[in-house]
Parts: structure tokens; sequence; C-alpha cells
């Protein structure tokens, strides 16, 4: 069962994959634009972290996210390759507060980071922090999201976080 999903600030960040993806999009950005463009994210720089990204298509009227693309780890961890689908109609627990995370960021241009937490088969917690980051066609209009989920953390980070929720 997930839990609910916490936001956070970038300091509260444990993940330190998050934090390159946060450096990398804000080097890309610029002092002339709030969103980067899309075109100036070049995979070939982020090789590490290509497992761990998703990039998500935002469609407006209605307003709706497709997942263009799902990294190797997401789909492992989720064991579903939901590329094609949209968010909102594969039925996790967490969904509606994902659809409103994406939209804070097509609406207000500044990425959310977070977590969420969730009781495992064998009763253990487990951790996911996320990052999700605008980019555009234009350096104004979001037209997509790249995201990042981090399972991954030091041995012995199973336990819930100290911090408190939302």
């Amino acid at each position: 069962m997930v839990h609910r999903i916490h936001r956070l600030d970038f300091a509260q960040l444990d993940s330190p994959r998050i934090l390159r993806l946060r450096d990398y999009w804000q080097a890309r950005r610029g002092a002339e634009r709030n969103v980067p463009l899309r075109a100036d994210l070049d995979p070939t720089e982020l090789r590490d972290l290509l497992p761990n990204l998703i990039i998500i298509e935002v469609e407006r009227q209605p307003m709706r996210f497709r997942y263009r693309l799902v990294g190797t780890r997401v789909v492992e961890f989720n064991k579903l390759d939901f590329t094609g689908l949209y968010l909102g109609t594969i039925g996790w627990e967490e969904e509606q507060q994902l659809v409103e995370a994406c939209t804070d960021v097509t609406e207000e241009k500044h990425p959310v980071v977070g977590f969420y937490t969730w009781t495992t088969r064998s009763g253990t917690i487990g951790k996911c922090e996320f990052g999700i980051f605008p980019l555009s066609h234009d350096g104004q209009t979001v037209a997509q999201i790249v995201g990042i989920e981090d399972y991954d953390f030091p041995l012995g980070h199973s336990d819930p976080p100290s911090r408190p929720p939302e």
C-alpha cells in the first residue's frame, strides 16, 4: 500500500541522482528562460540517470499527461512498462497526487520534488524519492516533464523518513 506523497525542498532530499538532474536542468535553463528547452537535454550527458528517468508529454484541453519514455529501472521496480499510458488511467493509489504534481509543474513552471513510502509484502517500509522538472519547446510553455525516481539508497536507509509530512 502506498502512503501519501510528500513534497520536499531540494535541501531535504537524500538522492544524489535527483540533485544531479536538478543541477543539469538549471544549467540548461540559463538566466534568460524560465524553462529549459527539451532539445537542450543530451541523453549522453545523463547516461548514468537514464534507467531512472521518465519523460511525460503534456497535453492540453483537456490537461493530460502521457508517459512517452519510462526508464528500465522504473519499469523493473514497478513491474510494468507504462510507456504510452496516461497518468490517471493506470490504477495506482497515488495517481491523483501525481496528476496534481504534474499540473503544478506545468502551470507554475517549477520543479516538484518529494518522496513516498509504501508497505512492502514483507512488512518493511520502502521509500522512493522523486523529482519532476518542466521542459519546453519555446522556453516558456511547458510541453514535457522529465522525471526521475530513485529507489536506491545506502544500505540501512529503508527506515521511514524522519521528516514531518506536509
